[in-house]
C-alpha cells in the first residue's frame, strides 16, 4: 500500500476505518497504545452511538446491521461490553440464526466479534459448514419448490456461498481451519472467482464485479471476495487471483484509492457516497494484495 493511501485510511476523522486498518493491515496487538487510543475514540464517537442505538431496537434486522457494523470496524464483544451480549443472545433466541439468506454473514460477524467461544455459536457454525455440497458451494435455503425442489438436483447458490467464504476466512484469521475450506476455495478459483463454469466471461452474479459495500446477505462486492480468498492462502500470482485483481483495478483511481460503485439505499452504516473514492473498499482491496 502506498504511504499516501495508508495515511488517508489512518485519518482521525474516521476512527472505525483506522481501527480496522491498525489491526488487520498494520497487525498491531490489542494492547498497542495506538489501538487502545483508537478504540477509545471510536467508542465515544457519533458513528458508534448510532450503531448502539440500532442494536437496541426491537427489529432483528436493526440488530443484525449493528452487529455487522461493530464487526467491520474491528471491535469485539469485550470492547463493547455489557451493551451487546444480551442483544446478541436475544437475537439468536428469537431467530435461531435463521435470518433468511443472512445466516452465514451473521455467523461471520459473530465470529469476528469473538462469539465463537460460545457453544451455541460454535455448534451452529460447525453444523452449517457440514452442509457444503459436492461442487464446493452451499445450496439455496428457499422452501419454495418452484425455486428449490428438494426432489431435484440443484447447483449451489453463488450468493450464499460468498457469505460462507467470508465466514471460513474469518475462522482462518482466528486460527481455525474448517475441513470445507479447500473445497470452498476451489469453488471460486475454478471459476476465476466470479464467472460461470460454462461461460468464463459471464459473472455468476453481476454484483460480484462491483464494489458493493457494506456487505448485504445477497450482495457482496469483489473487494471482499478477493480479500477472503487471499486470507485463505490463494496465490496472488494464480490465474484466479489475477482475474480478481483485474476486476478490482477497474475501480482503482490513479491515486491508489478505490471507488464505491453501489450500496443499499439504507446501508447498515454510513460508508461514503456511491461513485466516490471509499476508504472501506480501498482497505479491503489493499488487504487482498
Amino acid at each position: 500500500m502506498e504511504r499516501t493511501v495508508l495515511d488517508w485510511l489512518l485519518e482521525e476523522t474516521s476512527p472505525e476505518v483506522r481501527l480496522r486498518t491498525l489491526k488487520e493491515y498494520e497487525k498491531l496487538s490489542e494492547d498497542d497504545e495506538r489501538i487502545i487510543l483508537c478504540k477509545k475514540e471510536l467508542l465515544q464517537s457519533k458513528v458508534y452511538e448510532r450503531a448502539l442505538k440500532k442494536l437496541k431496537k426491537d427489529k432483528p434486522w436493526d440488530k443484525y446491521d449493528a452487529i455487522m457494523a461493530f464487526a467491520e470496524w474491528g471491535l469485539t464483544r469485550d470492547d463493547i461490553g455489557s451493551d451487546i451480549d444480551d442483544e446478541v443472545f436475544g437475537l439468536i433466541k428469537s431467530t435461531g440464526f435463521k435470518m433468511l439468506c443472512g445466516e452465514p454473514l451473521l455467523l461471520r460477524n459473530l465470529v469476528k466479534l469473538g462469539y465463537y467461544s460460545e457453544d451455541i455459536v460454535k455448534n451452529e457454525v460447525d453444523s452449517v459448514l457440514k452442509l457444503i455440497k459436492d461442487d464446493g458451494g452451499f445450496g439455496c435455503i428457499s422452501t419454495n419448490k418452484k425455486i428449490n425442489d428438494p426432489k431435484k438436483p440443484h447447483k449451489s447458490c453463488a450468493r450464499l456461498t460468498v457469505e460462507y467464504l467470508l465466514l471460513v476466512a474469518e475462522l482462518s484469521l482466528q486460527g481455525y481451519s474448517p475441513e470445507c475450506a479447500d473445497d470452498l476455495v476451489h469453488y471460486f478459483t475454478k471459476r476465476n472467482i466470479f464467472y460461470r463454469t460454462d461461460d468464463m466471461k459471464t459473472p455468476m452474479v453481476d454484483v460480484m464485479l462491483s464494489t458493493f459495500y457494506p456487505p448485504d446477505p445477497i450482495k457482496i462486492g469483489a473487494h471482499m471476495i478477493v480479500y477472503a480468498l487471499r486470507v485463505l492462502g490463494c496465490d496472488p500470482d494464480s490465474e484466479a487471483m489475477q482475474a480478481g485483481y483485474k476486476v478490482l483495478d477497474e475501480h482503482r483511481l490513479e491515486n491508489g484509492r478505490y471507488i464505491l460503485t453501489a450500496s443499499k439505499s439504507v446501508p447498515a452504516f454510513k460508508t461514503g457516497n456511491v461513485g466516490e473514492e471509499n476508504k472501506w473498499v480501498t482497505l479491503y482491496a489493499c488487504l487482498a494484495r
